[in-house]
This record gives C-alpha cells, sequence and structure tokens, in this order.
C-alpha cells in the first residue's frame, strides 16, 4: 500500500499541482461511475459512501439492486441502470440481459423490466455490449426507448467498434463517452496509473469520464484521492451535469 501511496505522490501529484495552475482558465469537470452495484451490499454500501457526486451504475436483478439503488439516491448520488448486453466472449449476462438474437419487442421489453428493477435511474449505460453496442440495427432500438422515457446514455466503450454513442446522438438522446477504465486490475499502482490517465486527459480539456468498480482497492483508493481534487480545481460531477 505505502509503495502505491508514494508512487501516487509522485505521479499524480504533479498533474494535480498542473491542474490547480490552470484552475481559473477553466473549470475541470470529472464523471466517476461505479459500475456493477447490486450483488455484494457491503462493498455498494462503501462504494456509496464516498464523498462527493460519485455516480452508480446498478444491475438489475440482483439481491442488492433495488436496496442500494435507493441508498444512493437517499444520500442525493444520481442512479444509472448498468444494463447488460450481449458480448464478443458470449459471457452470460445475469438476469434482464440484452440478448444478440431479440428481436425489437424483446428488447423494449427486457428494457422496461430492467427500469422497473432499479429506481431513480437517470440514464444507462451498457455491461459489457461489445456484440450489441456494434449493432446499429439494436442501438437504434435502445435509443429509440430512452429517448421515449428521457433517458440519457453513456457508452462505456467495451468495444472500439461501438455505434451506440454516434446513434444516440442522431437519435437526439443526450450521451457521452468512458475515457478511462479505472481498476481492471486491482493493485495500487495500476489505479493510481489509470487515474493519472484522466487528470492527464483534464491538462488537454475540461472533462473526463471514469469508470470503476465496487473493489476494496478502488473504493480506498477514491476515499483518498477524492478530497484532494478541489484544491487542485477539479469538480466531481453527475453525468446529468456534463450532458449537452
Amino acid at each position: 500500500m505505502w509503495r502505491g501511496v508514494l508512487y501516487c505522490l509522485a505521479l499524480c501529484g504533479g498533474l494535480l499541482g498542473g491542474l490547480a495552475a490552470h484552475a481559473d482558465a477553466a473549470a475541470a469537470r470529472m464523471v466517476i461511475i461505479i459500475d456493477d452495484v447490486g450483488n455484494n451490499f457491503a462493498l455498494g454500501k462503501a462504494a456509496i459512501e464516498l464523498p462527493g457526486k460519485v455516480t452508480y451504475a446498478v444491475l438489475p436483478g440482483l439481491a442488492y439492486s433495488e436496496r442500494l439503488a435507493r441508498m444512493a439516491h437517499e444520500q442525493g448520488k444520481e442512479v444509472m441502470l448498468h444494463m447488460p448486453m450481449a458480448n464478443q466472449g458470449q459471457l452470460a449476462l445475469g438476469p434482464m440481459g440484452l440478448e444478440r438474437d431479440m428481436t425489437a419487442e424483446q428488447l423494449r421489453a427486457t428494457l422496461s423490466q430492467a427500469l422497473a428493477n432499479v429506481p431513480f435511474v437517470a440514464g444507462i449505460n451498457n455491461h459489457t455490449g461489445s456484440f450489441l453496442t456494434e449493432n446499429a440495427n439494436a442501438m437504434q432500438v435502445v435509443m429509440n426507448y430512452l429517448r421515449e422515457h428521457d433517458l440519457y446514455f453513456i457508452d462505456s466503450l467495451t468495444s472500439p467498434d461501438s455505434v451506440a454513442f454516434e446513434t444516440a446522438r442522431a437519435l437526439g438522446v443526450p450521451a457521452l463517452r468512458r475515457h478511462v477504465f479505472l481498476d481492471h486490475e486491482q493493485t495500487d499502482d495500476f489505479i493510481m496509473g489509470q487515474f493519472s490517465q484522466a487528470l492527464g486527459i483534464l491538462e488537454r480539456g475540461t472533462e473526463v469520464i471514469v469508470i470503476g468498480h465496487p473493489y476494496p482497492e478502488t473504493i480506498a483508493f477514491l476515499n483518498w484521492m477524492l478530497p484532494l481534487l478541489p484544491e487542485a480545481g477539479i469538480e466531481v460531477v453527475s453525468p446529468s451535469q456534463l450532458l449537452p
């Protein structure tokens, strides 16, 4: 742990200082989304208790999905539906997933069922989805449904060939795209390195979207890092605050 802390002080500290020096030039805004909330109550609760406007993407149909969504909402946090979508590896999607062979009617019905299961949803992002997000016809069905229900979409970009973001924008659905995955390796050094990439994006622009998961390592890192961001001129905001 201490090796990781020292690494981040050296790596992230320099970037935070650089951002602080430019804080007056343009407001730097960061969205932090915690995916995969729903099947572990203790870790979900710990993630929800992170300081600031962290956003929570809740999987439908799991043991604690509804309870954790309500808890996040009660604490003033934004809630998203983390919608399982068909992937190239044909991995199991869990409850209420959008499968590759579904008709338009089945896609819409499954979306409706999932949204009924997770309360207070402001928008959705894809859980896996490397197959479905490449399918223009399926994405048109999904985005038309979201437009009808005043929901936004965030493309998790699990595939570089995703057409989800472009389809959403073309159909008038407010949409954003993920920049950095924080923790597909759960080590201090890796998480800190990924976070430094997010800070580097803010050095070149004013907005960045980061996705993490309710892992103990991620929660510990964010509990340490989040209080440091305001001094660097970085505001953590919900996706709704970045939408065009």
